[in-house]
């Protein structure tokens, strides 16, 4: 299975073939041994595709709260 991820902020990854990996959002299988692995150790990250990119979760707090005063 196919999912997006990003490299984690101050890590370097590189591919298989011992090439970098973009900075940028890419797709990886997620059921290969390797990507797997990077998963788990935090090297990349997955990017949900529901969030939008450039909201962080406090400012959506911050405004929902003073909506409802």
């Amino acid at each position: 299975m196919s999912v997006r991820v990003r490299v984690a902020a101050g890590r370097v990854v590189r591919d298989p073939r011992g090439r970098k990996c973009p900075d940028g959002e890419f797709s990886v299988d997620e059921k290969d041994f390797f990507w797997a692995g990077c998963l788990r150790s935090g090297d990349l990250v997955r990017v949900d595709a529901k969030a939008p990119a450039g909201t962080p979760a406090l400012a959506v707090a911050a405004d929902k709260k003073a909506e409802s005063k």
